[in-house]
């Protein structure tokens, strides 16, 4: 049995860690999917454990840990792989009692007096440390650095969203302007597709796009540069057996005429490509090239790109009078953050963006995503003060396709048209 000891010898900072974070994210596989399945839990340690109650004995991630016999706990940018058991009756009295000390009898009364069971993760060894995936921002290497690495910049990208995959979902799904803007996107491209349609999508991470738009097309071709983003789309196409109208495939953006070999005949009259999948995109002109070369007549072109002024950034962070970082995207190109590894990406600004295409499309619609809300890492400031700004997101899509707002979105969302 492992003691408390053990823990105690990884390092000072993983000693202190369990003490002061009040939660632990618990990583699962889905019994049937076999799908990442992160949640954030409350728990104590003892003994060298980590004990976990769910709210209700049918909670998916307690069933899927137990059928399993394993599960990793990530405390910070400590990733452990545990033995996963259900908990004894003592254990879990004693459990019970150490969580009412720890976060207070009401949260015990509130959300675990109907719970029967517990949880008991056991770790194997000692952790890994992997960086821990958060806001964009957060960087700790610079340009200049990752320069003198002299590393393959498509291996770099790839190997970041590889990292990122198994929390990708869950990350975006909990940042309420990431799903703002998702639906918003999603929105405007629904306004240029039909129901006979086959879809190209660049840059499909893993297919929360694909997923939600394939009830509307005929069929989606989703390529993206990382093998794992891929290889969990692929796991959501089997287990929603979507697989007559979702084709993953492993595809850069700039070698997406590869797609052709697949596509064949079928004709793509729609593409598209949000949340910035382009910005790590170097040589833009071979993918314009590649991708007219694929579009039917007269055919669009949807996406979306990170902007280089935001002006919902700059409000923000003047209205705390944090003036220095009020314009972190003067300089490009800027690193962020993926999957806990920092790679470069290029921001564009909308005329110079839309300028990579002027030869061989026309611009129909550039929209500010958002245009009044605040970038996605402010997500969490912003809810705080979201009751204050009613009127906010009504005015947002009113305002964010009309000149000057459309210029100064975090992103820049663009309709463009073969011609």
């Amino acid at each position: 049995m492992l003691t408390k000891s053990y823990l105690e010898k990884v390092s000072p900072r993983s000693k202190r860690m369990p003490s002061s974070s009040s939660y632990l994210r618990l990583e699962t596989r889905g019994r049937r999917t076999g799908l990442p399945h992160p949640v954030e839990l409350r728990y104590i340690m003892s003994q060298g454990h980590f004990f976990v109650i769910p709210g209700r004995s049918g909670s998916d991630w307690f069933l899927n840990a137990l059928a399993a016999g394993t599960a990793k706990v990530r405390l910070g940018d400590l990733l452990y792989d545990a033995v996963a058991q259900g908990a004894t009756e003592p254990e879990f009295a004693a459990a019970l009692t150490a969580f009412a000390r720890k976060y207070g009898a009401r949260v015990v009364r509130d959300w675990y007096h109907a719970s029967r069971a517990c949880l008991r993760l056991s770790p194997t060894g000692p952790p890994a440390r992997r960086g821990i995936v958060q806001g964009e921002s957060n960087v700790t290497t610079t340009v200049a650095q990752w320069v003198t690495k002299k590393t393959d910049y498509y291996g770099d990208v790839a190997a970041a969203f590889d990292s990122a995959s198994e929390e990708y979902d869950f990350t975006i799904s909990r940042n309420f302007i990431n799903t703002w803007i998702r639906r918003r996107s999603i929105g405007v491209l629904r306004r240029y597709i039909r129901s006979e349609d086959i879809l190209l999508e660049i840059g499909s991470g893993t297919g929360a796009e694909a997923m939600e738009v394939s009830r509307y097309v005929s069929g989606i071709v989703a390529t993206d540069i990382s093998r794992s983003m891929i290889d969990l789309l692929s796991m959501k196409v089997r287990a929603k057996r979507l697989g007559a109208k979702v084709v993953p495939l492993v595809l850069g953006a700039s070698e997406i005429s590869k797609a052709k070999a697949l596509i064949g005949d079928m004709g793509i009259r729609v593409a598209y490509s949000f949340n910035g999948a382009l910005n790590c995109e170097p040589r833009m002109g071979r993918f314009v090239r590649e991708l007219h070369s694929l579009l039917e007549p007269s055919g669009y072109f949807i996406c979306s790109i990170r902007n280089t002024v935001c002006a919902s950034e700059m409000l923000s962070h003047a209205l705390v009078l944090q003036f220095s970082k009020a314009t972190p995207r003067k300089r490009q190109p800027i690193m962020v953050s993926v999957g806990g590894r920092d790679i470069p990406s290029t921001y564009f600004s909308p005329s110079r963006f839309a300028g990579f295409f002027k030869s061989l499309f026309v611009l129909r619609e550039a929209i500010a995503l958002p245009a009044l809300l605040p970038p996605a890492y402010l997500s969490d400031y912003y809810l705080k003060f979201r009751s204050r700004m009613p009127l906010l997101e009504k005015l947002d899509p009113l305002l964010s396709g009309k000149f000057p707002f459309n210029q100064f979105g975090d992103q820049t969302l663009f309709v463009l048209q073969k011609v």
